[in-house]
């Protein structure tokens, strides 16, 4: 809500003309409009002749009215010597008959010849009274004309009107209108008798400035003087309150305007429930408009709209707008912006539909809003007939109008539309060309994105966070960690969502130098670490395999919000540790801070790898029961897990067979890998009938079964399987292993030989192979991703020091075999993190005790 403006005028009174002994007849308004008319028609100077006669006769021309059409004829006609002859007939001063043809003006809204009028009155000598420059100030207001507007200042001062109270205060309403603090202020200061309106539009101007704390210094000020503040001193002290969010303040003043018995209505009523709204007291806001009297108008209900919106009362909002009798431009913007806000983007665009039939004309604001739910929910076809009105309104596609288009076009899959778009702006901002960016890189084509990258004149941060979020998501690590010291070259100073994203690309490919150095960089650049960074250098730290220093950090944050706690719970399941991460769930309850549905699925997660079957249980029912959860896929998932962790399969089938939603593949995938491993045949098989009626090219669970048959000695079965997979043309997904080594994260895949250094890699591979069993050595030598990884690992890092891995598959029976034969013979940590969770091998043992 913004600061009232005090009256721009306080005096526009004319002197008192003299009267006459003309009588006033009934059809006196009927002829002026005729004479009006007649003025009008003529052409030159001879027929006025015929004019001025009817005028003289009726007594007429002693109407100041009347004498300043005439006026305007003569000024249009360029003959003001002949005016002057004519108006010296007249009982009025010459100067009334100008200011009168001057009022004329601005209430035609004509500003433009208002100055030519007063350029004329200057030249001819006329003299300028009072009125006259009220309406000069009020000109010069109305069409923002500074220059003008000093002159006329300038003037007022030669004329001796300088001490003139109302022209003063019109002044400082002109300079305030124009954000003149230091003019407004000099007035201010220099006139000692000051009234209510001098002090309304000193306030006034500090809220617009943005200096509420001085408009607020000056309420007391005010009092102290003897200025007794009146409905629109409080508006503007309201407002100063609403933006710096003072409630306390606030309220005193509500409780000053009770106590002086100031009318709350209009304005002011809506200002302090902006307020109160503003500063997340709704339901004072709601007690406020129910105790006044008042008649809530259109600007109040959608004030109380936009409080139920913010108040996260959709359908609150929603009820009072459906009542309100009258609903303007901004009742139905703010109804729709509040659905869009809160995700309801369906419910925005039925919205939007309405107001068109309802033939309400759209601005640039809710055109934007529309266009942003139609790119949430890729709504082309509604997209399109926007465009289509901007089109129809001649609307100028420039600005948020411009940019909202080529957003809604890139996000719907139309980079064509959203290039012609671009490249008719008549002016591209920074904005336009971050959003043409976005659609370049969600298309997935990362050349043409990284081409118009470089084009963009002026990158900010959003350019180069948008370049690199789209590397991650395609996984071009190595050119994301070199985008990012482009970016530091550049002298573009990352945000947190660079260093969240950089610290997410990190934990994907376990990345942990590169994850310590951002650390590093956000202590030196003392960037504050928030619940967000904490969040993200945790998950690194504990997806890199680093648990201790991802609970150090942990153990360091003073603020923990449930994502902090999450990720340290999901940091241990992956080690793990269930037991502490039970432990740390206890005392996240303890803290008061309430699991989310994510919390769950990390905990139930812990538990499984744990086997802890009745904490399992007991977590799952106190989600239900206790946090009014619903279970999820996931939830349900991690159930089914630990049941066949502890082999308990019929009991996971039961679970699954009474679930409410639809088992998806990675459900059936959970019992089929648990029947692997408690070798149960027939559920297998069960299970992957059941999976392949999802999903018929799934290679990993016709791998799978492959792998059950073989354990089973059914090779006919295993024939059959391959068979099967080779005459569907299902192709299995080739595995892949990264590994980061002096600041490169390398990419290894099975077989692979594109490393430059492949020579000595397989060279160490064969002399790793040597140390098998040669029981083992059959299917451990088929040279897969991680094996290779791990023998560059030898190659490339000092003795003694771990070798981390991370695999995009569960690791294999063979390689698993392997990874702790080797990590005894070397004496060598080797840290897997495959698709489910962390492998440590030490001195021959593995830290998931041989069940993954």
């Amino acid at each position: 809500m913004t600061a009232a403006s005090p009256t721009v005028f306080s005096s526009l009174s004319l002197p008192t003309r003299k009267p006459t002994n003309t009588p006033i007849h009934k059809s006196f308004s009927i002829r002026t409009e005729s004479i009006f008319s007649l003025l009008k028609s003529c052409s030159n100077i001879r027929e006025f002749s015929r004019i001025h006669a009817h005028l003289i006769t009726t007594n007429l021309i002693h109407d100041p009215l009347i004498a300043s059409h005439v006026l305007g004829f003569f000024i249009s006609n360029e003959n003001l010597n002949y005016a002057r002859r004519i108006f010296s007939q007249t009982y009025d001063p010459e100067t009334v008959i100008w200011n009168t043809l001057i009022e004329s003006q601005l209430k035609n809204g004509s500003p433009g010849a208002v100055f030519s009028i007063y350029s004329h009155m200057v030249t001819r000598g006329i003299p300028l009274d009072v009125s006259t420059f009220h309406f000069l100030i009020h000109a010069c207001s109305s069409v923002s004309a500074f220059r003008q507007g000093s002159e006329v200042h300038s003037r007022i001062l030669k004329s001796g009107f300088g001490v003139n109270r109302s022209l003063n205060n019109n002044l400082m309403g002109f300079y305030s209108k124009g954000g003149s603090l230091k003019e407004v202020h000099q007035l201010f200061d220099k006139f000692p008798d000051r009234d209510v309106i001098s002090w309304n539009t000193m306030i006034s101007c500090y809220v617009r400035q943005g200096m509420p704390c001085e408009a607020l210094g000056l309420f007391w000020e005010m009092k102290v003087n003897g200025v007794k503040p009146d409905e629109i001193t409080m508006v503007s002290l309201v407002s100063a309150c609403t933006k710096l969010r003072d409630l306390k303040m606030g309220e005193k003043l509500h409780l000053y305007v009770e106590e002086n018995e100031l009318e709350i209505s209009g304005n002011l009523l809506n200002c302090l429930v902006d307020m109160y709204i503003k500063c997340g007291e709704m339901e004072k806001a709601q007690e406020l408009v129910a105790r006044c009297k008042s008649e809530v108008d259109v600007v109040l209900c959608t004030t109380l709209v936009s409080g139920y919106v913010k108040s996260n009362k959709i359908d609150a909002a929603r009820h009072l707008f459906e009542q309100m009798g009258e609903k303007n431009l901004i009742s139905w913007t703010t109804m729709i912006s509040g659905y869009v806000q809160r995700d309801y983007y369906y419910e925005s665009l039925e919205l939007f539909r309405e107001m068109i039939f309802e033939n309400v004309k759209p601005d640039e604001v809710v055109l934007v809003t529309a266009l942003s739910a139609c790119a949430h929910v890729k709504d082309r076809e509604l997209g399109r007939s926007i465009h289509n009105l901007i089109m129809k309104y001649g609307m100028i596609v420039d600005g948020f109008l411009g940019n909202a288009l080529i957003d809604h076009y890139a996000k719907c899959e139309r980079l064509d539309e959203a290039c012609k778009i671009f490249e008719q702006l008549p002016c591209k901002s920074v904005v336009s060309w971050n959003s043409m960016l976005d659609g370049f890189c969600r298309s997935g084509d990362i050349e043409r994105a990284r081409a118009f990258f470089n084009e963009i004149p002026e990158k900010d941060v959003i350019s180069w966070n948008t370049l690199i979020k789209c590397y991650a998501m395609f996984h071009r690590y190595g050119e994301l960690f070199k985008l990012f010291n482009d970016m530091q070259i550049s002298n573009v100073k990352p945000d947190k969502l660079t260093l969240v994203s950089l610290l997410s690309s990190c934990a994907s490919v376990g990345a942990l130098n590169h994850g310590i150095w951002i650390h590093v960089y956000i202590k030196k650049n003392h960037i504050e670490l928030d619940n967000m960074l904490g969040t993200a250098l945790i998950d690194m730290y504990g997806k890199c395999g680093s648990i201790e220093k991802a609970y150090e950090l942990f153990s360091e944050m003073t603020e923990k919000n449930v994502f902090v706690w999450t990720a340290m719970i999901a940091a241990h399941a992956m080690e793990g540790q269930a037991w502490k991460a039970v432990d740390l769930f206890l005392l996240m309850e303890e803290k008061a801070i309430e699991p989310d549905h994510v919390t769950f699925i990390a905990l139930l997660s812990a538990c499984s790898h744990g086997g802890l079957i009745d904490e399992g249980y007991k977590y799952f029912d106190r989600m239900t029961n206790v946090y009014k959860i619903v279970p999820k896929i996931q939830h349900y998932g991690c159930m089914v897990d630990l049941l066949g962790r502890v082999g308990k399969l019929e009991e996971a089938l039961k679970l699954i067979n009474s679930m409410p939603i639809e088992p998806d593949v990675s459900m059936w995938s959970a019992l089929m890998r648990a029947c692997g491993s408690h070798l149960n045949v027939d559920l297998a098989e069960h299970a992957f009938k059941h999976l392949t009626e999802i999903d018929p090219l799934n290679d990993a669970a016709h791998v799978l079964l492959a792998n059950i048959y073989a354990k089973a000695g059914r090779w006919d079965d295993v024939s059959w399987v391959r068979k099967k997979l080779h005459e569907a043309g299902v192709q299995k997904q080739p595995g892949c292993s990264l590994i980061e080594q002096n600041g490169v994260v390398h990419e290894f895949r099975a077989g692979d030989f594109s490393n430059p250094q492949s020579v000595e890699i397989y060279s160490m591979l064969d002399e790793l192979e040597e140390i098998l069993p040669k029981e083992e050595l059959e299917e451990a030598s088929s040279k897969h991703s991680e094996k290779l990884a791990i023998a560059f690992g030898f190659i490339s890092s000092p003795a003694g020091t771990p070798i981390r891995v991370v695999n995009n598959q569960r690791i294999c029976g063979g390689c698993h075999l392997a990874m702790k034969i080797i990590s005894q013979v070397y004496d060598r940590e080797i840290v897997i993190r495959d698709n489910y969770r962390f492998h440590r091998f030490r001195d021959g043992y593995c830290s998931c005790k041989d069940y993954w």
